[in-house]
């Protein structure tokens, strides 16, 4: 049987401690590594207002786990998540139903790219707002020397 890709996205209790949600994420991982599978992307979205209250709380904690793996390994994930107290929700997806470790390769490079790219957009526009801020300042200079200027006249 062929790899799959999966995604699935967690939704943990507001009000862990950090303890508790590294050993969470180390139990996840402990799951991939064990069942052969790689994790592709991870993402810890944090702490988010829900739409409606679940379990009484109005926030959550969210995790999305991107990662390849068979079948089997999907199936026992979502067992520890079903008798995991701390998990509200969970959801996976199969996004690829032959997923070959050629494809893990393209997939990781292409994040690298888009990760390069958002890095390089947040740089120019600070470069942009700091440019802003010290046109500012040197208007505000040139004015300064102007009056002065007129003042020694």
């Amino acid at each position: 049987m062929y790899s799959r890709r999966y995604e699935t996205l967690i939704l943990l209790a507001p009000n862990l401690e950090a303890t508790k949600l590294e050993t969470f994420k180390n139990k996840v991982e402990g799951i991939f590594s064990a069942g052969e599978g790689q994790i592709v992307r991870f993402e810890d979205w944090g702490r988010r207002r829900l739409a409606y209250p679940i379990k009484k709380e109005l926030f959550g904690y969210y995790l999305l786990y991107d990662f390849q793996g068979r079948p089997k390994l999907a199936t026992e994930l979502e067992r520890n998540l079903k008798i995991d107290e701390t998990v509200f929700k969970y959801l996976t997806l199969v996004l690829s139903k032959n997923f070959t470790n050629n494809d893990l390769l393209k997939a990781k490079e292409k994040l690298l790219i888009e990760a390069a790219h958002r890095e390089a957009e947040k740089v120019q526009r600070e470069v942009a707002e700091g440019g802003n801020e010290s046109e500012n300042e040197v208007e505000g200079d040139i004015e300064t020397k102007a009056e002065t200027f007129d003042d020694e006249e």
